[in-house]
């Protein structure tokens, strides 16, 4: 869709369909819309009603126009139209939940037997836990039911005959 915005303080546009060779050059996609305007960075996407006769029969159609910043204002002039912007991932998720319970029932089966294997693995890693913790506890109460091992403090003459011992072998 291409636009004349010269006089958008009146709240008039013109508007038409683009031509093979502006598609070509991917004016209006990768090149600002406006038919004055080149600015190819930060272009953004407005949804406009477009209005049209088409065989005498009048038509509407929601087209998407990709503008500059300049040209984005000059649009919006009067009032802000719908600027299209890229979806969230929660909605994302939203589709692939709703997708996934419209599958056929093998999928529901596998999707089950992947819910059963991961409970396996999480029911296998708890008792895994639990075992180390226990052993821990044990090993906690063998120490505390003891006295204390002292160890023997070597003299500076115990320590240097045991490296010097340790040096000539």
């Amino acid at each position: 869709m291409r636009l004349l915005l010269h006089r958008y303080k009146e709240n008039q546009f013109g508007m038409r369909w683009r031509v093979e060779a502006e598609v070509v050059t991917g004016k209006g996609q990768f090149v600002c819309a406006s038919k004055k305007c080149e600015d190819r960075k930060k272009l953004r996407t407005w949804e406009v009603n477009f209005g049209y006769l088409e065989q005498g029969e009048k038509k509407n159609a929601l087209v998407k126009c990709r503008l500059c910043f300049e040209c984005s204002y000059k649009l919006n002039y009067h009032h802000k139209r719908k600027e299209l912007t890229k979806k969230k991932n929660k909605k994302r998720k939203k589709k692939r939940k709703s997708r996934s319970r419209s599958r056929s029932s093998s999928s529901e089966s596998d999707s089950y037997r992947s819910r059963k294997r991961k409970a396996a693995v999480d029911k296998l890693e708890k008792d895994k836990a639990e075992k180390v913790e226990a052993d821990l506890e044990a090993k906690a109460s063998n120490l505390w039911s003891k006295p204390a091992e002292k160890e023997e403090e070597k003299t500076r003459d115990d320590v240097l005959d045991e490296f010097l011992g340790d040096l000539f072998l």
